[in-house]
């Protein structure tokens, strides 16, 4: 499992590949605050004792995507582009846990559900898990070392599919709705 700091960052560069750029500053923070929530919530799973099962799957991830984009959007295109933003937000969660060193039974993620219940994992530990257990020898060291791994590798994306998507021609800040 990877740690918040890279589920929100991988959120928020996924979103942003695709949502409409903000109109101001106030609107960019609540977007990317937005895609973070998003990137974050298939671990609410922790609370049930499911983690790693259905909510980091393509089908959660549709459900999700389905709810938030009707809220409140009544233009039919604006729908889709949220839609697909809130997706690709939410399945980067399911593709850093993928690539998570993991060692709870069961290994990996049941990426495919409906489809299929079975758990997949990468084979791939480009991450290493966040451990949980407060109370144990090295814990505030190996988090640390784990998030700045993280960071080291997904914040330069985030950081320049962000900047990127916010900046219009001749360095200028996009108006368009």
């Amino acid at each position: 499992m990877a740690s918040p700091i890279g589920h929100g960052l991988a959120a928020i560069a996924a979103g942003a590949l695709v949502a409409r750029p903000a109109v101001s500053n106030r609107a960019a923070t609540i977007q990317a605050g937005i895609f973070a929530a998003v990137g974050l919530l298939p671990d609410v799973d922790l609370l049930i004792g499911r983690h790693s099962a259905e909510t980091h799957s393509i089908g959660a991830a549709v459900v999700i995507a389905s709810l938030l984009a009707m809220a409140r959007v009544p233009v039919a295109s604006h729908r889709r582009r949220i839609w697909l933003a809130i997706l690709l937000a939410w399945m980067t969660h399911p593709l850093l846990d993928a690539f998570t060193a993991d060692s709870s039974v069961p290994i990996g993620i049941m990426v495919w559900w409906p489809f299929s219940s079975a758990y997949y994992h990468s084979g791939i530990a480009l991450f290493d898990a966040i451990h949980r257990r407060w109370w144990l020898p090295g814990f505030w060291e190996h988090n640390v070392i784990a998030t700045a791994r993280e960071l080291l590798i997904v914040a330069p994306l985030a950081a320049t599919i962000w900047w990127t998507r916010r900046k219009g021609p001749q360095g200028s800040t996009r108006r368009t709705l």
